[in-house]
């Protein structure tokens, strides 16, 4: 795959989420797998990828966390 800025391919790597929701509520999410150009640094993130991290981030303000880190494969 291959950066849509620059058009250099694209290599595995992780990455660090930060959602900052209504109320101040701030989740942070480690180490989520994504593609990132190594050029200009854009990442990309695969549909599986971002379903659980949505799926995360939904469990943990349901639980009623108002600030935190969750860790990607910990939470998985």
């Amino acid at each position: 795959m291959k950066c849509p800025n620059c058009k250099v391919e694209l290599k595995s790597g992780t990455t660090v989420l930060t959602f900052s929701m209504e109320a101040n509520r701030i989740l942070v999410v480690k180490d989520v797998p994504a593609m990132i150009c190594e050029q200009c640094g854009e990442e990309s993130l695969d549909l599986e990828v971002s379903k659980n991290v949505e799926m995360q981030v939904e469990k943990a303000l349901s639980d009623g966390i108002s600030m935190g880190f969750i860790d990607y494969y910990a939470a998985a």
